[in-house]
């Protein structure tokens, strides 16, 4: 392993709160610019068939479609598994596979208050229910 960080960044200004998305969220204490970087986080990964009898965990789980690097499920620790989704989001991620570090960042403006939210892609009937 060649790691290029010596330490991972985490904004200040973000906070685990009830969500009228889904039980609990992350929102922000203040405005968020466009591209801001939100966290970085370890990551690990998974066969996605060994996920499948792990439902739990292949809840909090991200495809790894965003790299070409990784074709394995990402299992983020920090607060990556806490983002809710909507259609609409106002967050991103992306897989640095030198650092294996999840970083999550801005794609839009976020006000204070906001939660901070992903596309999980899929139908959103599929992340509607409390068994999600």
């Amino acid at each position: 392993m060649n790691l290029e960080l010596d330490e991972l960044y985490l904004n200040p200004n973000v906070y685990v709160g009830r969500s009228d998305v889904h039980r609990w969220g992350l929102f922000t204490k203040e405005n968020i610019a466009q591209y801001d970087v939100i966290q970085e986080s370890p990551y690990c990964t998974f066969p996605e068939n060994e996920l499948e009898e792990a439902p739990t965990i292949e809840r909090y789980s991200y495809a790894s479609e965003v790299s070409t690097e990784v074709d394995e499920m990402v299992l983020g620790f920090g607060f990556a598994p806490m983002f809710n989704h909507n259609s609409d989001p106002n967050c991103a991620y992306i897989l640095d596979t030198v650092n294996e570090v999840m970083r999550h960042y801005a794609i839009k403006d976020i006000e204070a208050g906001d939660e901070l939210l992903l596309d999980y892609g899929g139908d959103d009937d599929l992340f509607d229910t409390d068994e999600y």
